[in-house]
């Protein structure tokens, strides 16, 4: 039975993908695979046995994808699996913007009969938590995937004006969105319509920090901003001062940081985006049966760090290529397999890592699995 490793607690419903087949445990000394949620991995030392990593999640800053790249260690991610649940605490934000709903919970939580009692005490006093509605309000949407694209869905069903912006949305993307939608080429375009922005974009050189002063002042007086994403897309110290100014009415972010706690129309929440037993149900099959489909086929789906590549299952095994792009390397596998004769191939690249698979009718022998590993820019050489 095949071990896998398990860096962070996952949901035991993977045992219906890895049935009598595998073994998932905290201490598995010859792991696979990994499958992990949080876990720092930039510091760990990798066991040689690892063909692959699996996150349960979207985000992979926690995993050293270019350098697991180099050792032929295939990364996945699970983008939409738990797109749901951020949405649903992406509206809950929203509506927490609007109606000062946290800041009046608190308040009531503190009351006690006394010369007027507690029903008293609110209907006197419930008038300092006015708040406005969503419904009619214009909601930006910057990044239109899985989480976008739901957010967009229901802020529509909500009565909300929408309109989005995503210099990655491919025409073919782009025609599957709700056609009220509004897509825009500009972000300060964007900005200046918006009462409420949720950002749903990865975190990279060029999307660091980019909500700052100068693009909150682009902004309308008294936007909301939700921020699910990753909490270094915005500046701090910016996004205080314009919370403080009443640039910014409310503030939602899922990822708390000391800067920001006590901070009055901050709302931090523990970083709940994907915090439901759907959600982690979810990841966890969906990663499972990526790491199963790479293990037992070759064939990877959401991969982070290698292309997209499936070859239906015929012959007598599969050889399973991953290597350094270079032109030409492909002939020279094809040099050696067509001895063992070829009835399928397929081969990708994602930059400058590459994938190829092979059908072959006849079986390998140890000599040219050797040949095959010893070709130059090859990072691993699987025979299933």
């Amino acid at each position: 039975m095949k071990e896998v490793l398990r860096l962070n607690e996952i949901s035991p419903l993977v045992n219906s993908v890895f049935e009598d087949r595998y073994v998932m445990t905290k201490d598995a000394k010859q792991p696979i695979g990994i499958m992990l949620r949080s876990f720092a991995m930039h510091e760990y030392a990798l066991p040689e046995s690892v063909l692959c990593v699996a996150r349960a999640g979207a985000g992979t800053n926690n995993i050293p994808v270019d350098k697991y790249a180099d050792k032929g260690v295939v990364v996945f991610n699970t983008p939409g699996a738990n797109a749901n649940a951020v949405k649903e605490l992406v509206l809950l934000g929203m509506l927490n913007c609007g109606r000062n709903t946290i800041t009046a919970v608190n308040w009531a939580q503190g009351l006690k009969d006394g010369d007027k009692t507690v029903a008293e005490q609110v209907e006197s006093g419930k008038k300092q938590f006015v708040g406005t509605e969503i419904k009619g309000k214009t909601l930006a949407i910057m990044g239109l995937g899985a989480i976008g694209r739901l957010v967009a869905e229901s802020a529509l069903a909500l009565g909300m004006d929408v309109v989005g912006y995503d210099p990655f949305l491919s025409k073919e993307a782009a025609k599957t969105l709700d056609e009220r939608i509004r897509i825009l080429e500009n972000t300060f375009d964007v900005y200046a319509l918006a009462d409420y922005i949720s950002f749903h974009v990865p975190l990279t050189p060029e999307t660091k920090g980019s909500i700052n002063k100068s693009t909150i002042a682009a902004m309308k007086e008294g936007v909301n901003i939700i921020n699910c994403s990753r909490g270094e897309l915005v500046n701090n110290e910016d996004i205080i001062q314009a919370v403080n100014s009443g640039k910014v009415n409310r503030y939602v972010t899922d990822f708390p940081c000391a800067q920001l706690l006590g901070v009055q129309n901050i709302i931090t929440i523990p970083h709940l985006g994907a915090s439901t037993a759907e959600a982690e149900d979810n990841c966890a099959i969906m990663a499972a049966k990526q790491m199963v489909n790479y293990i037992e086929k070759g064939n990877i789906v959401n991969s982070v760090n290698y292309p997209t590549v499936s070859l239906d299952t015929k012959g007598a095994q599969r050889v399973v290529f991953l290597y350094k792009d270079a032109e030409g390397i492909t002939d020279k596998f094809n040099k050696i397999l067509n001895a063992f004769s070829v009835v399928g191939f397929v081969s990708k690249a994602k930059k400058d890592n590459g994938v190829a698979l092979y059908n072959v009718n006849k079986s390998l022998d140890e000599k040219a699995i050797q040949s095959l590993k010893t070709i130059e820019g090859v990072k691993r050489v699987l025979v299933i």
